[in-house]
């Protein structure tokens, strides 16, 4: 390893920082999924099940819809201009306010309609908040590392959802134990919600302990600033990467939407698992989560990002089959369904570990808040919409013995756009090196 490759504390803290932060900002965000089949009559009620379930996912969808608005305030007026902590900080502040609230509010019974308008307003403004919190949080480590380990740094990073899916999973199956039966509508999904006050544990590690990254002080210095980011991004010298990029991104939200968001819904409606089997489930499965795409990151810093997406596309169609077997699998067989579970999670996001930093080595230091958030969270807001639109097919195909069917095409489809766009773009690997020496030159 050269001099210049080895990892300092002053790394790890710019890592620990991109890691922490998406991970509790991602914990409300699994939350709700986890609670969907539960709380889906209390806001939404309806005689047919999915409608309500897919009206839950709806009102989860909604802070998507906010996540590009948040992304473009927070990388054009903060995360651009006046740094990537700031970015992080003011996010964290606004999602422990909105992701908490939903714990406390009144349920359609008691409220009438006020209570799923009162969600989905809180859930709009926590999406601009999320969307906000990438423009540093998917920066700040990425950008910020030698070249050397900057695979394996945006493997994590995307892996960061693994751990924030662990740590809602512990915190369901924790929730479900101390509130069984009909007690959780009462109780145990206000606690669930309550646990969104944990963003708040990263905030005084990153406001005290993690420096400003490095890389926007030297192209704070050096580079020419750019008024407005976000206009760049559609000018003729971006437009073309940004529309691969956004195929890419989508691609692969959708695969994590389409197995991690809709596993509990999945694992409750078709398998007929417990909350706290689901709970134990997907506590297992996340490992995989945290497991694939950093491995995938890695490997990435070797063969490139783009084959790296090519093949976590292939692996896609290969396990598409599992979840035909999954769907097959009675109740009684919770073994076979934790490991069926556990491999999709681990295999489906194998390619995906690449796309935080092929973002970031796609834009310039000068536009990489704003290019790398606007196109992370308009990405998953496509890719967020996967949970509604299945349950609404569903619901018009009659009910959910379809269900193991339209997964298996649905991940067909999904391998497909990740494919094609994977295809198109041009590889990044080695861009953000080649910059920094271009501003060494020029300094």
């Amino acid at each position: 390893m050269k001099p210049n490759d080895k990892l300092t504390g002053k790394h790890a803290k710019w890592i620990l920082a991109s890691f922490f932060t998406w991970t509790f900002d991602l914990y409300d965000l699994f939350s709700i999924l986890l609670v969907t089949p539960y709380i889906a009559g209390l806001f939404f009620p309806s005689k047919v099940a999915l409608l309500s379930i897919a009206a839950t996912y709806a009102g989860f969808l909604t802070s998507f819809l906010m996540r590009p608005v948040g992304a473009v305030y927070f990388g054009n007026n903060i995360a651009d201009k006046l740094g990537r902590k700031k970015a992080i900080v003011y996010g964290i502040i606004g999602l422990a306010i909105t992701a908490t609230l939903q714990g406390s509010l009144p349920t359609y019974e008691a409220a009438g309609i006020v209570a799923p308008i009162s969600l989905i307003i809180l859930r709009l403004a926590e999406g601009f908040f999320v969307g906000g919190i990438t423009a540093g949080s998917h920066t700040i480590g990425p950008e910020s590392v030698p070249e050397r380990h900057r695979g394996w740094v945006g493997g994590i990073g995307f892996s960061a959802a693994g751990a924030a899916y662990l740590i809602a999973s512990a915190w369901f199956y924790l929730t479900a134990l101390l509130f069984p039966g009909s007690s959780y509508l009462v109780w145990g999904w206000r606690v669930m919600f309550f646990g969104g006050l944990l963003p708040l544990a990263v905030l005084g590690f990153v406001s005290y302990l993690v420096p400003e990254s490095e890389m926007w002080q030297r192209a704070k210095e050096k580079l020419k600033p750019v008024k407005t980011p976000v206009r760049e991004l559609f000018s003729s010298r971006y437009r073309r990467l940004f529309g691969i990029a956004l195929m890419i991104t989508a691609g692969w939200a959708l695969m994590y939407y389409l197995t991690q968001g809709l596993f509990p819904t999945f694992l409750s409606k078709v398998n007929g698992l417990s909350k706290a089997e689901i709970g134990i489930t997907m506590l297992i499965a996340s490992l995989g989560m945290l497991i694939g795409p950093a491995l995938g990151g890695e490997i990435s810093q070797h063969i490139g990002r783009k084959l790296m997406s090519i093949i976590g596309g292939v692996i896609v169609i290969a396990i598409s089959p599992l979840y035909l077997y999954l769907g097959s699998l009675p109740a009684g067989a919770v073994s076979e369904i934790i490991l069926a579970t556990f491999l999709i999670s681990l295999l489906s996001d194998f390619g995906g570990g690449i796309v935080m930093v092929y973002l970031n080595e796609l834009y310039p230091t000068n536009i990489r808040g704003t290019g790398v958030a606007f196109t992370w969270n308009t990405g998953f807001a496509i890719g967020g919409a996967s949970p509604t639109i299945i349950s609404l097919i569903l619901a018009e195909m009659g009910g959910v013995s379809r269900f193991p069917m339209l997964m298996f095409l649905a991940l067909i489809f999904t391998a497909a756009i990740i494919l094609i766009g994977s295809i198109l773009t041009r590889e990044t690997k080695g861009s953000i090196s080649k910059e920094l020496e271009l501003m060494e030159k020029e300094g």
